[in-house]
């Protein structure tokens, strides 16, 4: 036998050893805080899905939205190719970019709500948990929360010192640090300290070379490559005893985020008109024999006033440019830029709570203030068209403060919040210096939407689960909110004199203005039985009214208007069951919502409207967590909704049920992690997947909107020292480079194109942990 073979067997000897040590990563059991009290998930009534940082840590999760492939019946929505994205609970989703919109689903941190649906896109760092609840929880998380909630608890300073260091490296440059120091400062305080930095290069190659299919140079000094972060994020928190029964947390956090202009790429599409010039389809202009422009009543129109009604290139926009790649990582568009857009925020939040006998008082006060200056390439080619531009200032201010006991019978939580919130919002159009002027009717001109929203939301809120018998519980919640909306906008026209900013100091004229309020009283409620006949299961059938509060439009050219809230009536049943001697769970629920008002935004032709529509969903979501054997986790997830939008309009007199954008009919996701001993440590092989169904971008359903179902692997190996002191772990995302379309703006009527984003091609990378 040589020295080889031997070396061979000891290291197989090794390798394949048996003392599993490493514990179990799906079946961890997680303490969450749903129902605003402290509970083990699988007791908790509601469909949930947590991620503890075990288990983030093992996906590789770095972004907030990370958790969206992994969770039955979630989905993801967003604009400014990806840099911004909001979660779709069961189909609920508002797709509106405005600041001004709040989204359908509730995005907290640390208990403070995010009014920013740009702030709902965040790094995840130093995180203890986070749980999504799908369903209306209005009832103790106020009135945006109609489709669900997303709750993310960072971790808390502790007894002893402690902390980590965390380094990764991958593909595209990327650099990510993130760390942490914990410890005690006296006998009755706490502090911790947390960061993340990441920095990476650009994945799209920019092949613009000074002019677009025509010969017209495009916007000065543009042309660069896309597809980048530079993001920096801080995080401190102190945490003070007050005598033995009261405790203060203070939590002051920072983030500053550069990015490209927003990472689209182009397609070419033909919008479809009827005798009357309203668009009824949208189609992919490789389905077009006859290449027009436009097509109307069946015929080829000019879609740019250059005398023609067919294209100079076949698959091109109205000019002759064409995407270089389709779907690969070269772009050629003229307004890009790696440092265009900026994303700020910062906050503080103060939790002060204390025992007075058997109750606990909680208040909890929150200020944050976010910010952003966004830019992008409306038509995403070379040709020096308009310029999308929004810059957003939003300062938030909230109070709640929340009374919450027990009895031998009763769990009861009461109490009042208070929200502020004020909006500063822009967003325009600007025809480039450097555009031909006869391309568009702006003549060189920038046209901007100027809005401020103004919110004051107070509310009162009670929940109470009576134990009915030793397995039968009622549960039974009401909240009544009274909020007030004072709305200012208009649309007005200046002299562009900087592509790269919104002009506001060069006024010309004013097309629209709107001066209203909102005043309204919203309430949500729940009533809720629950079966648990043993420790092992939990079964429970529930009816919630949630509501969303309705708002103002502030599209692009005019048409500023109020629309109403949207009422969800949810009807759920579910069951969470442990199996397999504890070495499985088995959480399923089925439901039906039936909408009234349903906020459907609409995006065509650079001009978005939010419309209340009437819409009845129903699904089911299942997820199975298993650890058949010591060193073997599995977790599988599955998800089906069929979900109709009612009498959408289309045109004047086309109205047709559609299905809310975002929402593939079927998701379905799994993990295989295997460990085993070696190297004087653990060993884990991961392999982790999910795929979707075909869904539409948009709400009109057009057939150019139709993405194709698609699916992603990701494969990770790590090892652990004895005592999980060091971590290595290398990984690769995306390993089969599965390229598929996530977001898509449509903009034929314009260009004869459509923007859209792609998933992340294939990324590799090593990443290494020290816990201290």
């Amino acid at each position: 036998m040589t020295h080889f073979t031997r070396l061979g067997v000891v290291l197989v000897a090794i390798l394949f050893s048996t003392g599993i040590w490493a514990q179990s990563t799906v079946l961890e059991e997680i303490t969450v805080t749903a129902q605003k009290r402290e509970q083990l998930a699988k007791d908790v009534g509601i469909s949930i899905t947590t991620f503890s940082a075990n288990q983030m840590d093992a996906l590789g999760f770095e972004s907030s939205t990370d958790l969206i492939a992994y969770t039955p019946g979630v989905s993801m929505a967003g604009d400014i190719g990806g840099q911004r994205a909001i979660f779709n609970i069961r189909g609920v989703v508002q797709n509106d970019y405005a600041d001004l919109a709040e989204a359908p689903v509730a995005v907290y941190v640390d208990g403070g709500y995010l009014a920013s649906t740009q702030a709902q896109t965040f790094g995840l760092y130093d995180i203890d948990r986070v749980e999504i609840l799908k369903g209306p929880q209005g009832t103790l998380f106020g009135r945006n929360a109609t489709g669900g909630l997303v709750n993310t608890v960072t971790a808390r300073p502790t007894e002893e010192l402690e902390g980590y260091f965390e380094l990764t490296g991958a593909s595209f440059q990327q650099i990510r640090l993130e760390g942490a120091l914990s410890g005690p400062l006296s006998e009755s305080a706490r502090a911790r300290f947390s960061f993340m930095s990441n920095q990476q290069d650009e994945i799209y190659n920019n092949i613009y070379n000074g002019s677009d299919a025509q010969g017209f140079a495009g916007t000065p000094g543009g042309g660069e490559d896309t597809y980048n972060d530079d993001t920096i994020a801080v995080r401190a928190q102190i945490d003070f005893d007050i005598g033995d029964k009261g405790n203060l947390l203070v939590i002051a956090n920072i983030a500053d985020t550069t990015k490209s202009e927003g990472p689209y790429q182009v397609t070419s599409t033909t919008e479809v008109r009827n005798a009357n010039g309203e668009a009824i389809d949208v189609i992919p202009s490789s389905d077009d024999p006859m290449n027009c422009d436009i097509i109307q009543a069946g015929a080829c129109i000019d879609g740019n006033g250059d005398g023609s009604a067919t294209r100079p290139v076949v698959g091109g926009s109205f000019w002759g440019d064409v995407d270089p790649d389709g779907s690969g990582p070269n772009v050629n568009k003229d307004f890009a830029f790696d440092d265009q857009n900026r994303i700020k925020s910062k906050g503080i939040l103060i939790e002060f709570n204390y025992e007075i006998e058997d109750i606990l008082f909680t208040s909890v006060t929150d200020f944050k203030n976010f910010t952003r200056v966004i830019g992008l390439d409306s038509d995403q080619t070379a040709r020096a068209g308009l310029i999308f531009q929004s810059d957003g200032d939003t300062d938030q201010i909230s109070q709640e403060f929340r009374f919450s006991g027990k009895t031998d019978r009763i769990n009861w939580v009461a109490g009042a919040y208070y929200l502020n919130i004020d909006i500063d919002f822009t967003q325009g159009l600007a025809e480039s210096k450097a555009g031909v002027v006869d391309d568009f009717a702006l003549l060189g001109l920038e046209a901007n939407t100027i809005t401020n929203l103004a919110t004051e939301s107070y509310s009162i809120f009670g929940q109470m689960d009576y134990a009915l018998s030793d397995t039968w519980t009622l549960v039974a919640g009401l909240r009544g909110t009274q909020e007030n909306k004072d709305f200012e906008g208009t649309v007005d026209f200046f002299l562009n004199n900087d592509d790269r900013k919104i002009e506001t100091d060069t006024f010309l004229f004013s097309i629209d203005q709107l001066t209203a309020d909102n005043d309204e009283f919203l309430w949500s409620g729940k009533a809720q039985l629950e079966y648990s006949p043993d420790d092992a299961s939990l079964y429970y059938f529930g009816i919630n009214r949630g509501v969303k509060a309705g708002s103002f439009n502030a599209p692009l050219f005019g048409g500023l208007s109020p629309y109403d809230e949207e009422v969800l009536y949810s009807f759920e049943a579910g069951s969470k069951l442990t199996l397999m001697e504890g070495r499985a769970r088995l959480d399923v629920s089925a439901y039906y919502y039936d909408y009234n008002d349903y906020q459907s935004f609409s995006f065509r032709n650079n001009s978005s409207v939010v419309t209340n529509e009437d819409a009845t969903y129903k699904g089911i979501d299942i997820a199975l967590f298993a650890n058949p054997t010591d060193s073997l986790d599995l977790q599988f997830g599955v998800s089906y909704i069929d979900a109709k939008v009612k009498g959408l309009q289309i045109a004047s007199d086309i109205f047709e049920d559609t299905t809310p954008p975002f929402t593939p009919e079927w998701q379905f996701s799994g993990l295989a992690r295997y460990n085993w001993n070696a190297f004087g440590g653990n060993l884990a092989a991961q392999v982790n997947g999910s795929w979707k169904s075909e869904y539409y971008f948009s709400a009109k359903n057009f057939t150019a909107h139709l993405y194709d179902d698609s699916y992603t692997f990701d494969a990770r190996l790590t090892w652990s020292d004895a005592d999980n002191s060091w971590n290595v772990v290398g990984f690769v995302d995306n390993f089969t480079d599965e390229i598929q379309p996530l977001i898509g703006f449509d903009v034929s009527g314009f260009y004869g194109t459509s923007q859209i984003s792609y998933t992340r091609p294939r990324t590799y990378g090593v990443l290494l942990r020290r816990h201290f």
